[in-house]
């Protein structure tokens, strides 16, 4: 969802998310990793160790369907591969060479998903500028800055209770498993 939707759904319900901005070195990622194609010093290389002929066969015998790839063969492959990459030899040693463009501009709606048939928070809304090793951040943040229950009980209201206040606080499930008093926080509503 995006934060304009957000905002527009809740107003008049809930407090307002509270924007934070964020000035440095590259932190935050889109949600979880820096953006596709997004490379902070243009080209970036590693010279890739390769695994013994024991550890490509325990490999190959655990993920059959990844035998030919590159992942059975190197040790330090990066885990995540969003830019143009190649593999080549040089100097007797393989080469991992990444391209990407040293700037980007991003828009992150709310992450969320359906989990047991209810909805679970994953990442905050977020704009974010990315110029080669730098980032800047604008994110949306709940006024306590528990954002786990403050998005989870947006979500609930919005997806699964029709925008029914009390429908969403009387089917609020979660506990606190030392009280075992209900987590619903009315310092969120107006």
């Amino acid at each position: 969802m995006k934060i304009k939707e957000i905002k527009r759904e809740i107003k008049g319900v809930f407090k307002q998310p509270v924007r934070k901005y964020y000035l440095g070195k590259i932190r935050y990622g889109t949600p979880y990793f820096n953006p596709i194609n997004f490379e902070s010093w243009i080209l970036s290389f590693r010279i890739l160790r390769e695994k013994s002929p024991e550890d490509r066969n325990k490999y190959a015998l655990k993920y059959p369907h990844l035998k030919n790839m590159d992942v059975n063969k190197f040790s330090n492959l990066p885990m995540v591969r969003r830019n143009k990459d190649f593999i080549f030899k040089l100097f007797g040693k393989h080469i991992f060479l990444s391209i990407g463009y040293p700037i980007a501009i991003k828009w992150v709606q709310l992450g969320w998903k359906w989990k047991y048939d209810d909805v679970r928070y994953e990442w905050n809304p977020m704009f974010q500028i990315y110029f080669f090793n730098w980032q800047f951040v604008i994110s949306w943040l709940a006024p306590d800055g528990d954002n786990d229950r403050y998005y989870e009980m947006i979500l609930r209201y919005l997806k699964k209770c029709d925008k029914d206040i009390k429908k969403t606080e009387e089917t609020w499930g979660w506990v606190d498993y030392k009280t075992k008093k209900s987590t619903w926080k009315k310092e969120y509503l107006l």
